[in-house]
């Protein structure tokens, strides 16, 4: 066989994706050429989960320094949420149309912005409209940041990539408490560097990927954006907050309640009309019609009640009610991170081994009752149960956030696996966020009128506290209910279903 002959048969093996008898594998470094910016979005990742968690060990200490009553310190974490569930569909159908590339740096951006003026903020309402702010930028970097990796890491290496976010978001999950804990312990550095210590990563993270990050955007094809359902639902959602967080002083802004209220009522109203005539729904409610996926968002919605309650008002309890340190404060709360990551670990583990999710679920949201009630008894041992029913709280939240989401990919079409889940997830953080104001409203007024009656501030904390909890285990009642009424799921067997469901429709 000749020399030209030999080689032009190489050619045509390699450009088949085939390799000749004999040669070497090549070595898997096909990252290194990316591993730039790669690292800009993990450096985005990490700084996206340290600000959810560096918070909580700083609110009791805003509240002391800006004058802030116990229902300001749940909207300092709420508008964060609102800003990060109001535009993450907005940034989302940006992404569809325009370089991934530039909706994270704009995401960046507005985060950055967020966590200057957060840090320089002289009150209260100035802060939480820089939270606003920092959630708007949120939504943006958590949206475009998986459509980026899309783009720019082949499927087989995205494993390996997917590894260095989750390890980076589980690094900030775990530091933030501890972090914020030192910081606002610290004289020199205060409360408010826990906004401003987000400022360098962000700043790097954009100049990185503005530097090395080159994707080319696939083209795709545009589907009728739900605007109208964009406005709507965080305006209902905002509008009913404003109102049930101002319930307990209704005696001296009586017209806040009332024009909220009906706002909220109307814009609702508005919501639903809207959502069942449109094409592509923000809240897909034709689908509560069915009982499946109506026990799934139902039992979302409910659990996600608890989402921030733990961290939140654990904090404060521990601060305000027991006088204890932020440091130590937030070192207590580091065994419900570590929880959250061993509980998903585990249960995902079950689920292989069984193809069965819906005991996971029962499981979830019986250690989420567990939890609540153990902390509504708190005061009987501060330090374990606090330590206890935290860990319980971060036990149901691991077997159920992901595990939900998935009951509602299993639960419907193979086209709609992600509408479904990301409707799951949606109702997760608005329960989170309603839970959030409304127990805040619920201690507030437990606060306000146990130190009218002369109680000191640490007693009016340690007698609300389990109040709150209380209201809070019943709360999440209904997603116990939701999970006990909702048809088995067996992974194993949905998948074979789907196949074949899927070769008939071929045949």
């Amino acid at each position: 066989m000749s020399r030209d002959v030999a080689s032009g048969r190489l050619r045509r093996l390699r450009a088949r994706g085939r390799r000749p008898v004999g040669e070497a594998r090549p070595r898997e470094d096909s990252l290194r050429p990316v591993i730039a910016p790669i690292a800009g979005l993990v450096v985005a990742q990490f700084v996206a989960g340290l600000s959810g968690t560096i918070v909580a060990t700083a609110l009791p200490s805003i509240l002391t320094s800006l004058d802030g009553t116990p229902g300001e310190s749940t909207w300092i974490v709420a508008a964060t949420i609102l800003g990060n569930t109001a535009t993450a569909s907005i940034w989302g159908r940006l992404a569809d149309r325009i370089e991934a590339k530039h909706v994270v740096q704009a995401g960046l951006a507005f985060f950055l912005v967020g966590s200057v003026l957060a840090g320089i903020a002289p009150n209260i309402p100035i802060l939480i409209a820089a939270r606003a702010l920092q959630g708007i930028g949120l939504g943006g970097i958590l949206t475009s940041t998986a459509a980026t990796l899309a783009g720019l890491v082949a499927p087989r290496q995205r494993g390996r990539v997917n590894a260095f976010m989750a390890t980076a978001q589980t690094t900030a999950t775990l530091a933030g408490p501890v972090v914020g804990g030192i910081i606002v312990q610290t004289s020199w550095l205060g409360w408010r560097w826990c906004f401003l210590l987000s400022v360098p990563f962000a700043v790097t993270s954009m100049i990185v990927i503005a530097a090395t990050l080159k994707v080319t955007r696939r083209p795709v094809e545009p589907r009728p954006a739900d605007f109208a359902g964009m406005i709507l639902l965080p305006t209902a959602i905002t509008a009913l907050l404003i109102a049930i967080s101002a319930a307990p002083d209704a005696g001296d802004h009586p017209w806040l309640v009332w024009v909220s209220g009906c706002l909220g009522l109307a814009a609702l109203a508005a919501l639903i009309v809207v959502e069942l005539r449109a094409s592509d729904p923000v809240l897909p409610i034709r689908l509560f019609a069915h009982r499946r996926t109506s026990t799934i968002f139902i039992a979302a919605f409910a659990a996600g009640s608890v989402m921030f309650s733990g961290s939140v008002f654990i904090s404060q309890y521990l601060q305000f009610g027991l006088g204890l340190q932020p440091a130590v404060s937030g070192t207590l709360l580091v065994p419900m991170a570590i929880a959250t990551v061993v509980t998903g670990f585990a249960v995902g583990r079950f689920m292989s081994r069984t193809a069965k999710l819906r005991p996971v679920l029962l499981f979830g949201s019986i250690t989420l009752v567990l939890g609540n009630a153990v902390l509504a008894t708190v005061n009987l041992a501060p330090v374990p149960l606090t330590i206890a029913g935290t860990v319980l709280l971060a036990c149901g939240l691991g077997a159920m956030t992901q595990n939900l989401i998935l009951a509602s990919q299993v639960s419907g079409r193979q086209d709609q696996a992600g509408s479904m889940g990301a409707t799951v997830l949606m109702l997760f953080v608005l329960g989170g966020t309603v839970g959030l104001v409304a127990l805040g409203a619920v201690l507030t007024a437990v606060v306000t009128g146990l130190m009218g009656d002369g109680a000191s501030e640490a007693e009016a904390y340690l007698h609300g506290m389990p109040v709150l909890f209380a209201v809070s285990a019943v709360a999440v009642v209904p997603a116990f209910v939701a999970v006990l009424a909702m048809p088995a799921i067996h992974l194993r067997s949905h998948v074979e279903d789907t196949v074949e469901a899927h070769c008939e429709h071929g045949a």
